[in-house]
């Protein structure tokens, strides 16, 4: 029986399209060389997820590197542009399973301050939601200078949880991150465009 349910953000939960920011980061002026892996616009990303650049570093050293024009505020838009909306049956199915006794449900993301302000701010935390309504849990990247799929932030959320990990299911779109979670004994669902995971978790 499944009794803790741990679902990544991105890809899952909220819709994103990546290539958004960096075609608007290079109409910013930004070399399109910086943005692919070995770049050094990409190793800030790298960094800023996992909690070891701020948020201001972050806008001001890619806005250094962007026509002189660009502005922090500029870069921060073109960033959040990734975040593109979160469905509402999506959250009534959060909400819905978050309210079953005897069960936790836990985001556990490798995400950004940025990013994850804005989801607040424009999902999770508006129109009369409120974040506890959805997670009992939170695990973040920037947070705990940990990323999928290194398995140790897996292990982090079980001890967390306390949970066994034949109870417990993580959710997530990538297939490196689920055959890590899989690894760590946790039960998988890869979400897919072809996989609904509200219908395939019966919510």
């Amino acid at each position: 029986m499944l009794k803790n349910y741990i679902f990544d953000l991105g890809g899952v939960i909220l819709d994103i399209r990546m290539q958004n920011a960096y075609e608007q980061f290079v109409a910013l002026g930004l070399p399109a060389t910086e943005l692919e892996k070995g770049g050094s616009v990409y190793k800030w990303m790298e960094d800023y997820q996992l909690g070891l650049l701020s948020t201001q570093d972050f806008c001001q050293q890619i806005a250094g590197k962007s026509f002189s024009t660009t502005t922090p505020y500029d870069i921060e838009h073109a960033w959040n542009s990734i975040c593109l909306g979160i469905a509402k049956c999506k959250l009534d199915a959060l909400r819905h399973l978050r309210q079953r006794e005897g069960v936790t449900v836990s985001l556990l993301s490798n995400t950004n301050e940025l990013h994850w302000e804005y989801c607040c701010e424009k999902w999770f935390n508006a129109c009369g939601n409120n974040l506890n309504d959805f997670f009992d849990h939170i695990f973040l990247s920037q947070e705990l200078h940990l990323q999928k799929p290194d398995p140790e932030i897996f292990r982090t959320a079980i001890r967390t949880l306390n949970a066994n990990p034949n109870e417990t299911i993580f959710i997530d779109d990538n297939a490196d991150n689920v055959a890590s979670a899989a690894n760590c004994g946790l039960q998988i669902l890869h979400a897919s465009p072809d996989i609904d995971w509200v219908k395939s978790l019966n919510l």
